[in-house]
């Protein structure tokens, strides 16, 4: 082929090419207009949710992130604090939907893999939105099917064998230097969980290690902070607000001049709604009294290298999670036996909330008011200790505060899912 024909076909096809890639993507963004006519706009708020996978796997549901475009606000929220795996998913409608809300529990298996976890995600998800898509131009596109009670049993027994147990065990080791310095951190754990409608079991311990080291021309520093932990609960339900438990732990730490610290407590909890009701919202007074055994590396401040004390403690706890977002507040109060000027006040909160479309603001605080500070050491923290934080140090308060806002601009409504090169 002769030079100047080939440029003329790659000048050809340079022209030609751009009008087929415009006309392929207008016949795209015909089809795609089309389809989101006909799907339910949702906005969706979860943190640990794989959108790019739901955009696929609900194809009758258009996921927005400005929440003027949506039909319905959704949000999915797993339970704190449980092992087994409960969520809570929060529908509520807008426009034509206004007034219509529902709200669905499940539970996805820990062991659950990580496609496993994703596919439950999807498929309660669309449960919930059916109802409202089947208002829709999409509802003739929409189907039902249904396992049978023998088959779904079936299923639960062969994906739960361990009766309800769970098995926990971890290992970190992080490491870093330079010329001068260097420093390591060792940490193991492990727990046994089991949770059913009546009983919640908890064992669990840990060992941490944090060593480090500095080499100067004039000064040379060896560091070692070690900690431990083992604790127990075992909690019974009451009936639908009320609930008994007992919690013990065994704790020793350098930094708090503990070489062993053991507690048990005995408790009762109720809560103001019923605890069916507790991923989406709770408001729970919890009251604790029992006993506790110390011993110390180092004689306190009050001349001591163990004591027995008692100890009761009051704790109020709110929590919210809704569409609009989630919010949680508690109060607690603690106090030693006999001596009840040794008492800690702790008050904290947290939200995040969206204000406005695709503007959100979040953040949390704390605040400690400390009168029980009574396992000092008695010759108090050398400079050393103090600048290196290797002691724990005589104060009357901490407090800790944070917020920030994130807003989302631009094609915020844009569904499209295209995963090449990672991005």
């Amino acid at each position: 082929m002769r030079p100047y024909r080939a440029i003329a076909i790659v000048v050809l096809a340079l022209t030609i090419l751009p009008g087929l890639v415009r006309a392929s993507d207008a016949q795209q963004l015909t089809a795609a207009a089309s389809a989101a006519a006909r799907a339910l706009k949702v906005s969706l708020r979860c943190q640990s949710c794989d959108h790019e996978h739901l955009r696929t796997a609900l194809p009758f549901v258009d996921l927005v992130a400005d929440t003027a475009l949506a039909h319905v606000d959704a949000s999915l929220t797993p339970k704190a604090g449980n092992p087994s795996g409960q969520w809570t998913l929060t529908v509520a409608g807008r426009g034509a939907f206004t007034g219509q809300s529902r709200t669905v529990t499940f539970a996805i298996p820990i062991a659950a893999t990580a496609e496993e976890h994703r596919g439950e995600i999807a498929r309660f998800l669309a449960l919930a939105l059916a109802p409202y898509a089947a208002a829709t131009s999409a509802a003739r596109h929409l189907d039902l099917t249904y396992a049978r009670d023998a088959e779904v049993a079936a299923r639960k027994a062969a994906a739960d064998p361990w009766h309800h147990w769970v098995f926990r065990i971890g290992a970190s080791v992080h490491e870093n230097g330079e010329q001068s310095q260097s420093s390591r951190s060792v940490s193991v754990s492990g727990s046994a969980n089991r949770t059913t409608a009546h009983w919640k079991l908890r064992i669990g311990g840990a060992r941490r290690l944090h060593e480090s080291a500095f080499d100067g021309d004039d000064l040379s520093i060896r560091t070692r902070l070690t900690d431990w932990s083992a604790d127990a609960l075992v909690v019974r339900s009451l009936g639908g607000n009320l609930s008994w438990g007992v919690t013990s732990s065994v704790t020793g730490s350098t930094f708090s001049n503990a070489e062993m610290i053991g507690r048990f407590a005995p408790g009762i909890e109720y809560d103001v709604f019923p605890y069916a009701e507790s991923s989406r919202r709770s408001l729970t007074i919890q009251y604790t009294a029992g006993y506790a055994h110390y011993e110390y590396q180092e004689v306190t401040i009050f001349d001591r290298i163990q004591e027995d004390v008692g100890q009761h403690q009051l704790n109020v706890s709110l929590g919210l999670r809704q569409p609009w977002g989630t919010s949680g507040a508690s109060v607690a109060y603690t106090q030693h036996l006999p001596s009840t000027d040794r008492t800690r006040l702790t008050a904290t909160g947290t939200f995040n909330v969206r204000l406005h479309g695709s503007l959100s603001m979040s953040g949390s605080a704390t605040y400690a008011r400390i009168r029980d500070l009574f396992t000092l050491p008695r010759g108090g923290a050398t400079d050393e200790e103090v600048l290196l934080r290797l002691r724990e140090l005589d104060t009357s308060f901490r407090y800790s505060f944070n917020v920030g806002l994130s807003y989302a601009i631009g094609a915020v409504g844009n569904t499209t899912v295209n995963p090449r090169f990672g991005g």
